[in-house]
């Protein structure tokens, strides 16, 4: 049941985390956690898509957006760190935001950016279903520190919101769109009596993503008038030639879409996300990309286990999926990098697992973080940066944990 519970939890991480026992969250949760040169800033803010209509919503409202941003910065003093969840009051009463409530992060709201370089890197993070996006703040903080400009998209109907600060509320209607992955994906009764590996392939080919891709470009968009807007703190210190997108779960298949039909997004990590959509003439399932990747999975990702006895359906869908990636990395045009984290879980890639009792069978969460975030800087500064320093991704440095496998040259 091992393998079973690791490849749903793609699908009820938020379920499998609100039933966990109560335990007591400290509140300096990510002090003492590693990062860069840089101390980081974030603030949040509201952003409305005013040519899109919401196709998740009960009426025809204007497509908003939660975004929340983190940022290299300067401070003096001790000032008030941020909270974990700028407004929580925003998401269900019970949610992370919520249940985080009191715990700090590393960052200072509204902190000055750094002066120099005069213009920053910029990755577009997208989260996993049902969780808030700033859901990884291990790596947002940590990627800020070292010189990036983080921008944590909230794609409504899968981040949990409730509410907008402007007053309105979200109202999801689930009828006219269903926001998990598109209304094509509900199941006719004779189709949800076929096998697990029979349901998820109707599912993978007919999920429509597009929604979260779109909200990517919109994001983009609008980075393009903050960089030219006087008024902002990041006026003149973007630069938009240097874009990543990288996201976990759910999220993580977008950022590796959003190579396809983005030309302005330059390369893209890929956490645990299952290959959901993209199975069609444009897909980058099935059609690979034209940008770097850097895909990481947890152990059913192909690592050996301990495990004797094992449920030949649950191999099955494994093998299913890992096809689709293989199949993705063989057309795929650029470098890729495909690393496996042996007893990591799906939620390894998010914070979830820093606000629950350490799990004895699975990896140490910081330990797991480390090795994602150290990854994923070498994998953004070889090709946003063009940094020549990369002895994870040329297999000189070696995590005993993870296994590395790249694009034969």
């Amino acid at each position: 049941m091992r393998v079973t519970l690791l490849l749903l939890s793609a699908l009820v991480a938020l379920n499998a985390y609100a039933a966990s026992e109560p335990y007591h969250v400290p509140e300096q949760l990510f002090a003492g956690e590693p990062r860069g040169p840089y101390q980081t800033g974030t603030f949040e803010e509201l952003w409305v898509d005013e040519q899109r209509d919401d196709p998740s919503t009960a009426a025809k409202d204007q497509r908003k957006l939660m975004v929340q941003v983190w940022y290299p910065a300067v401070f003096s003093g001790k000032p008030r760190r941020a909270p974990y969840a700028l407004q929580p009051g925003l998401y269900a009463a019970g949610s992370l935001a919520s249940r985080a409530a009191g715990v700090e992060t590393q960052s200072v709201i509204d902190a000055a950016v750094v002066s120099q370089p005069q213009r920053l890197p910029v990755l577009i993070y997208s989260h996993g279903r049902e969780l808030p996006q700033f859901s990884a703040t291990f790596q947002t903080e940590f990627l800020a520190s070292h010189g990036y400009v983080v921008v944590a998209v909230g794609h409504s109907g899968v981040n949990g919101i409730e509410r907008f600060p402007d007053g309105t509320a979200y109202r999801e209607d689930g009828v006219r769109y269903s926001a998990q992955y598109g209304a094509s994906t509900v199941l006719t009764e004779a189709e949800q009596k076929l096998s697990s590996r029979d349901q998820f392939e109707l599912i993978w080919a007919r999920a429509d993503l597009s929604l979260y891709v779109q909200d990517v470009r919109f994001v983009l968009d609008r980075l393009a008038v903050v960089a030219a807007d006087r008024r902002h703190r990041l006026c003149g210190r973007l630069d938009l030639e240097r874009v990543g997108a990288l996201g976990w779960s759910l999220g993580g298949i977008v950022a590796f879409q959003a190579t396809r039909t983005e030309p302005r997004i330059k390369a893209a990590a890929n956490f645990d996300g299952w290959p959901f959509g993209w199975l069609g003439a444009n897909g980058v399932v099935t059609q690979g990309s034209p940008r770097p990747l850097l895909l990481m999975n947890g152990m059913w990702g192909g690592l050996d286990t301990s495990e004797v006895a094992i449920d030949a359906g649950d191999r099955e869908l494994a093998h299913a999926a890992e096809t689709y990636y293989w199949t993705m990395l063989r057309r795929s045009t650029a470098d890729w990098y495909r690393v496996n984290v042996n007893r990591a879980s799906h939620l390894n890639f998010s914070d979830l697992p820093l606000f629950e009792p350490e799990v004895a069978e699975d990896i140490n969460p910081r330990l797991a973080h480390r090795i994602v975030n150290n990854y994923t800087l070498e994998f953004f500064d070889k090709y946003l940066r063009g940094s020549e320093a990369t002895p994870l991704l040329e297999g000189t440095r070696k995590y005993p944990e993870a296994r590395l496998l790249r694009k034969l040259q």
